[in-house]
C-alpha cells in the first residue's frame, strides 16, 4: 500500500531520519508538509521533491506553542487535511548524570516531549473529526532500557513511550491510529556528535542504519500501524527483557559493557 496523495507532516524534516523518510514518501506520491527550524534546508529539500504542490515548507520551532499552532493552520489551509503526522523532531545530549546540566534536560524535554504534544494537539482533533489519520512518534530503544551516559535523553524517551502507549489506548475505535518507532542507536550525526565512546557495548549491538529506520517507518505509515515497531526487529527482545527486569540490564552492562 503506497502513500499516494496522502498528506504527511514530518517534523525534523531537514536532516537525518526526517529527510530520508521525506524522500521515500515523495517517491510514493505523498503530499508532504516539511517542518523544521531551518527554512533554507527545507526549501532546498522541497525543490528536489517537486516544489510547493508536493512538498509544502513550514519553518517552525516546535518549542513555541504559537509557532506550532500557526504551522498547523497553514498546513490545513494548504492541503485541507492531514493523514499522517510523523513526530520526528528530537535531539540528545549525552553525559553522566553527575556532569549533566539541567538546562540540557529542559531543552530536550521541550523538543522530545512537549514538541510532540504541541504538534499532536494541533492535528489530532482534526483527525478525530474525520475519524481517520495516524500519529507516528519517533522514540528510541533508550525509552525501553537504561544505558550509561544517557540518563537525561532516556528520561525524555521513556516519557514519549508512555505518552504513545496511552494514546494507542485512547484512540481505539476512533479510526485514528498511533505507531511508536523504537530504533536502536543509528549511524547518524547524532551518534557522531555525542561521541561513540559514550554508548555502551550493548547499545551499539542493538544499532541500526538510517535506511532501516526509514523502511520501518514507511511500512508503519503504509499499513496504518497501531502499535510498536522495533528497529532492528530483535530489539523487541531487548525491550521485553530490559523494561520489566532492569536488574538484568544492569548485570549485562556491568559484564558486557
Amino acid at each position: 500500500m503506497e502513500l499516494r496523495d496522502r498528506v504527511v507532516v514530518i517534523t525534523g524534516a531537514s536532516s537525518g531520519f526526517g529527510e530520508l523518510i521525506a524522500r521515500r514518501a515523495a517517491l510514493q506520491g505523498a503530499r508532504l508538509a516539511l517542518v523544521a527550524r531551518s527554512a533554507e534546508k527545507l526549501e532546498r529539500l522541497a525543490a528536489e521533491l517537486g516544489g510547493p504542490d508536493r512538498a509544502f515548507v513550514v519553518p517552525t520551532d516546535v518549542t513555541s506553542e504559537n509557532a506550532v499552532a500557526s504551522m498547523g493552520q497553514r498546513i490545513l489551509e494548504h492541503y485541507g487535511r492531514v493523514d499522517v503526522l510523523l513526530n520526528n523532531a528530537g535531539f540528545g545530549v549525552l553525559d553522566r548524570l553527575v556532569d549533566a546540566k539541567l538546562t540540557d534536560l529542559q531543552a530536550m524535554v521541550d523538543v522530545n516531549l512537549y514538541g510532540v504534544l504541541r504538534c499532536t494537539n494541533v492535528f489530532l482533533p482534526h483527525m478525530l473529526a474525520r475519524r481517520a489519520g495516524q500519529i507516528v512518534n519517533m522514540a528510541s530503544m533508550a525509552g525501553m532500557m537504561a544505558n550509561p551516559n544517557m540518563g537525561f535523553y532516556t528520561t525524555t524517551k521513556h516519557a514519549l513511550v508512555g505518552l504513545s502507549r496511552s494514546l494507542m489506548i485512547e484512540l481505539m475505535g476512533t479510526g485514528v491510529h498511533c505507531a511508536l518507532i523504537c530504533p536502536g542507536v543509528a549511524q547518524t550525526g547524532f551518534q557522531a556528535r555525542a561521541g561513540r565512546e559514550k554508548f555502551s557495548r550493548i547499545s551499539r549491538l542493538s544499532s541500526c542504519t538510517p535506511e532501516q529506520v526509514a523502511d520501518a517507518t514507511m511500512r508503519a505509515m503504509q499499513r496504518r500501524t497501531h502499535g510498536e515497531i522495533y528497529v532492528p526487529w530483535y530489539n523487541r527482545l531487548l525491550a521485553l527483557i530490559g523494561y520489566p527486569i532492569p536488574g538484568l540490564t544492569r548485570f549485562v552492562i556491568r559484564n558486557v559493557g
